[in-house]
């Protein structure tokens, strides 16, 4: 398999903000891989931003692999890092070139969370670090290193391919029921660039979609609005209403549906209200692609939203 990231024990320290994201395990922390500068003598060391995503619904293990998945020691974090790789949306981590998102960890839950199938945590890509000739502060053994990098990817650019990823990874284990998904984010930076345009021209996608509409419910924390409204948020996503998805309204989150804070990290408070939306389909790219709709609009209207918590259910 391939080689994981760097784990620390939870007593060590890692010189990263308190309430970071952590992986869903008891005795350890996962330490964000640092980017190191080619210049002698001189480091930089960037936290990238962090997605944690997690499915929701029920896994069935397709008995006929078991035994080939047990023989190859393969697991959801080998799987999902070969797929990400396969499409290119992930680079293999000798390479050094951005893409969308670097691997972090992933584990499957199906066997000791009964709603919970598993989650997949990513630190989204940044792009080429380039040095400015500056005068460094010298200090003993390390000094600043003076860098003008590309922003960070949105999280609404990378979440499609992201959830996408993440399904193709759940169903190698066998048949997976979907309910629904969450994403957790921080660390991000404050940035009001909209993705509306590469979300809607894709949506072309969904034009020839076989299966029956699906009705969803999306609930967030009160983070992700910024100091507005719900009916606000609401009020943007209707005016990028589609053929394919339509937003809205407001309506109360029943508490099956709710934000549920992963364990580790800082504690969200849900919303008042979530929102109702009609989708063309009920699959990973169509729950994705609503998803990062309201990423989106909420990020451009509030463009110091830097953390939050948004899920998305299937009601009908």
């Amino acid at each position: 398999m391939p080689a994981r990231p760097n784990l620390l024990p939870r007593s060590a320290n890692c010189g990263l903000p308190a309430g970071r994201l952590e992986p869903l395990r008891a005795d350890f922390v996962l330490e964000a891989p640092p980017r190191q500068s080619l210049t002698p003598n001189w480091r930089s060391v960037v936290v990238l931003p962090m997605l944690f995503l997690e499915a929701f619904g029920h896994l069935f293990p397709d008995m006929n692999w078991a035994g080939r998945i047990a023989e190859e020691e393969e697991d959801l974090h080998s799987v999902f890092r070969s797929r990400a790789e396969l499409m290119q949306w992930a680079a293999p981590s000798h390479l050094h070139y951005p893409l969308l998102w670097a691997m972090n960890e992933a584990e499957l839950t199906a066997e000791s969370d009964a709603s919970r199938i598993g989650w997949v945590q990513v630190g989204l890509e940044a792009g080429v670090v380039e040095p400015i000739q500056a005068q460094p502060v010298s200090v003993p053994g390390w000094a600043a290193f003076p860098e003008r990098r590309r922003d960070f990817v949105e999280p609404a650019m990378a979440l499609p391919a992201l959830i996408q990823c993440f399904d193709d990874a759940l169903g190698r284990f066998g048949v997976v029921s979907l309910s629904g998904f969450q994403v957790t984010a921080r660390y991000l930076e404050p940035s009001a660039r909209s993705c509306d345009g590469y979300l809607v021209s894709g949506l072309n996608w969904f034009n020839l979609a076989r299966k029956a509409s699906a009705q969803a419910l999306i609930a967030f924390d009160r983070e992700l609005l910024g100091g507005y409204a719900e009916a606000e948020l609401v009020a943007s996503l209707q005016r990028r209403n589609t053929g394919s998805f339509a937003f809205g309204p407001v309506v109360s989150v029943p508490a099956q549906h709710a934000i549920e804070t992963p364990r580790h990290a800082v504690s969200s408070a849900p919303a008042d209200l979530g929102v109702s939306v009609t989708l063309p389909e009920w699959t990973a790219s169509a729950a994705a692609w609503a998803l990062a709709s309201v990423i989106d609009a909420a990020r451009t209207r509030a463009p110091h939203v830097c953390r939050f918590v948004v899920r998305v259910t299937r009601v009908q």
